[in-house]
């Protein structure tokens, strides 16, 4: 579940490692965070399976993994994603039971997506799980995707080898946290937050 990127691709002399989410079972981590964000309230009893509707705002790999949760415990999935995404996310969606909404553009356009959420949020049977608010995104990145990086770490070091850094896109700044896990046993470790320009 991980890959090392040959220095005649980097032009560096350090190592560098990543996970990869192609394992997964929507090719994406996005199922773990979603799951993050749903079980607290399905334990806590915050979330009805027979009542509510799990709403995954999202313009790509969160809302699959949110509808994949769903799928799998049985409970109702309304994915929210732009309508000019790949016809395979919408036709693999509705292929696992997912309500879906398409929302005007293209993986630009979040707004619309949160426009079409507030819209449902009057519903109390809607139950909004947005990434970026929600607490159980970074909190599951922490507490799992962290350990398996020190997992890699500690089965690919050599002898005089440490971990410098942990650089992580931002998107949603779940994945991010796990550099707080990893910073705990390495303090010196510099997290390294990355966008795209594009």
């Amino acid at each position: 579940n991980y890959l090392e990127i040959p220095k005649e691709l980097t032009g560096v002399k350090a190592r560098i490692i990543g996970l990869v989410g192609k394992y997964f079972p929507t090719g994406a981590h996005k199922v773990g965070a979603a799951y993050g964000c749903l079980a607290p309230r399905l334990v806590t009893g915050a979330f009805d399976p027979e009542y509510h509707k799990a709403v995954w705002p999202s313009p790509g790999n969160y809302c699959r993994g949110g509808a994949f949760d769903c799928a799998l415990l049985d409970v109702h999935a309304v994915a929210i994603l732009p309508e000019e995404m790949s016809q395979e996310r919408f036709t693999w969606l509705k292929s696992i039971g997912a309500e879906v909404i398409a929302t005007p553009g293209c993986e630009s356009n979040v707004k619309e997506i949160y426009d079409k959420c507030a819209e449902l949020r009057p519903d109390p049977r809607n139950l909004i799980l947005n990434q970026f608010d929600e607490f159980g995104n970074p909190l599951y990145h922490f507490e799992i995707t962290g350990p398996a990086l020190e997992e890699v770490y500690q089965k690919e070091a050599k002898p005089g080898q440490r971990m410098a850094s942990y650089v992580s896109a931002t998107g949603s700044a779940g994945t991010i946290a796990a550099g707080d896990y990893l910073r705990e046993l390495y303090p010196l470790l510099k997290v390294v937050a990355s966008e795209a320009a594009e």
